[in-house]
């Protein structure tokens, strides 16, 4: 079986801006839940009053249920005030073109201002800036394109693997090193792990392919099984993928065929895209895997009937 190279994807950045809500501790109901209407009421009237954490909650409902004209003048009146989650949100509505005419060059600044931000009340948001600032730069989005710039931005916000710091960031930073023009897989490795500890599901599944090929470190079958597992389990299907290569090569066939038709059984890959959270390209792959050593095995034993009969 030739090896499995981990891929970077290229995607649009307005698929891949993150977006992040304020901590739970800070608001009550979460900023981007939909409103009661109780709540509706008192949150518009402080919002009126010209309170600033209610026009943005007021601004994040009108968002939720896509009045996404009212959502932008309330997290402008936010922002005006100050309020940094409000201008993180309006970042990425110009570049998505919500609610206003996408505006590239506005969001890049806007993020900037968000970076720059000294208020500790939203230095929590800094990171998943600086990961879509990576994202703009690396796309030339906004900005002149440039991987250096990128590489820059994402190594800010990956804040040496800190769980405090952008998991996008860390990930992707895996995949940057990865490629061709950028490769060094001990770096890689390094951001895979990171990103993995700290829950990023398409990291999981890279770390046991890297694991289980060696590529940045020395090879560990052990680890590599437990890190295709877990990722799995959560519903990787790249890292299911991968499963049944290693249980194919390990001549565990009956497990590698289980596992395969699992794999094989996908209907949407779009839809798995959505639910998982994971990248269509990853997925894609994973089920190439199961659906191409499901075949196999079948016509394998196909073979063997044929001469036994």
């Amino acid at each position: 079986m030739a090896e499995v190279e981990v891929p970077l994807v290229l995607t649009s950045i307005k698929t891949k801006m993150v977006t992040e809500t304020v901590p739970e501790e800070d608001l009550a109901p979460q900023a981007d839940a939909k409103l009661d209407r109780e709540s509706f009421e008192k949150t518009k009237s402080l919002a009126q009053q010209g309170h600033t954490k209610s026009q943005f909650k007021l601004g994040m409902h009108y968002i939720h249920i896509e009045d996404f004209g009212q959502g932008m003048r309330w997290l402008e009146r936010s922002s005006a005030m100050g309020d940094m989650q409000a201008l993180f949100q309006l970042a990425n509505m110009n570049y998505d073109g919500v609610g206003t005419l996408p505006n590239l060059t506005k969001g890049v600044e806007m993020l900037k201002e968000v970076v720059s931000n000294t208020d500790p009340n939203f230095q929590y948001l800094i990171p998943h800036a600086q990961y879509n600032l990576g994202m703009s730069a690396f796309m030339g989005y906004g900005m002149k394109q440039t991987d250096q710039i990128a590489e820059h931005y994402w190594l800010l916000a990956g804040k040496e693997g800190d769980p405090d710091g952008s998991i996008a960031a860390q990930s992707q930073l895996g995949m940057f090193y990865t490629r061709r023009d950028t490769k060094d897989t001990k770096k890689a490795f390094y951001w895979h792990y990171f990103a993995a500890e700290n829950g990023s599901l398409e990291s999981k599944g890279a770390l046991g392919v890297m694991y289980y090929r060696g590529v940045g470190t020395s090879p560990d079958k052990e680890l590599a099984f437990k890190n295709l597992c877990e990722g799995s389990e959560q519903g990787s299907l790249f890292a299911q993928g991968n499963l049944v290569v290693y249980y194919y090569e390990s001549r565990l066939f009956t497990r590698a065929a289980h596992c395969a038709w699992s794999v094989a059984q996908t209907e949407s890959l779009e839809d798995a895209a959505e639910k998982s959270g994971c990248l269509l390209e990853f997925i894609r792959r994973g089920v190439a895997l199961g659906c191409f050593l499901l075949c196999s095995m079948f016509a394998h034993w196909q073979r063997s009937s044929e001469k036994r009969d």
